[in-house]
């Protein structure tokens, strides 16, 4: 398995990863890099199937902890955040290894999805690829889950990351996303957390962001208004505000603690 990552230089400073949504790669952070960089280390890899990594193997929560440690494991402990598919995987890392993780940012995310929305969402995504192919999927995802317009760069950076993507690697992910249940590991994890939601997200149902809020001891919860799905590129602006000053004081506090 060869995992792609793109990677600010390495320094004394903490170390942020970013973690992307189902279908989308590193590009999804185009607006997050010079913002984060600022005071940390980056690394924005792209899940297995996704960009430019290889789609040897399973596709699963485990093997993503897996291609995740080999990221982590010389950085760490790292702030993790994850959008969507990525926040599952952010869960997932650190509660299996949370000397490793210095903070979890869940963003636009669930724990677990109701059987039928989950069967519902495999199955639609399956028939639409299996019919249309991934360049018409790719605009029909994007149609139905923007609720701001992109600049052509931004669309064409989300568009160009599903569209390249082969049906096989594409469903596999949705399936492990989609019927993922991490509802169990809430309660494991003992590090800062913070959880993200869109304004306008209509992806994810409120009572989903409320069940990982509950979940999670001391969890803060942010809204991005005016931003859907994929807020960190719909209110770039307000996600990043949101983000930096919650890493702030999570190191505050580590420095003082």
């Amino acid at each position: 398995m060869e995992l792609a990552e793109t990677v600010a230089p390495h320094s004394d400073r903490p170390t942020v990863v970013l973690l992307h949504s189902l279908g989308t790669d590193h590009r999804l952070w185009r607006h997050q890099i010079s913002s984060l960089t600022t005071h940390y280390d980056l690394s924005t890899p792209d899940s297995r199937g996704h960009g430019k990594s290889s789609e040897t193997g399973a596709i699963n929560l485990d093997a993503w902890s897996d291609d995740l440690y080999r990221v982590v494991k010389e950085r760490g402990p790292v702030h993790l955040v994850g959008l969507s598919m990525g926040g599952l995987q952010a869960i997932a890392f650190a509660a299996k290894h949370p000397d490793l993780v210095r903070s979890v940012t869940i963003a636009n995310s669930f724990a677990r999805l109701p059987i039928d929305v989950a069967d519902a969402r495999v199955n639609g995504s399956t028939e639409s690829i299996t019919r249309n192919g991934m360049a018409a999927f790719a605009k029909e995802y994007l149609d139905q889950t923007l609720t701001q317009p992109l600049d052509s760069s931004d669309y064409a950076a989300l568009y160009d990351a599903i569209s390249a993507m082969t049906p096989e690697s594409y469903l596999a992910s949705a399936v492990a996303t989609f019927r993922a249940d991490v509802v169990p590991l809430l309660d494991s994890i003992t590090c800062p957390a913070l959880v993200v939601t869109g304004e306008l997200d209509a992806k994810i149902p409120s009572e989903r962001t409320a069940e990982i809020i509950g979940g999670i001891a001391h969890a803060e919860h942010e809204i991005v208004p005016r931003a859907g799905h994929l807020s960190c590129i719909e209110n770039p602006a307000h996600f990043n505000a949101v983000i930096t000053s919650f890493l702030a004081r999570v190191d505050e506090r580590a420095t003082i603690d």
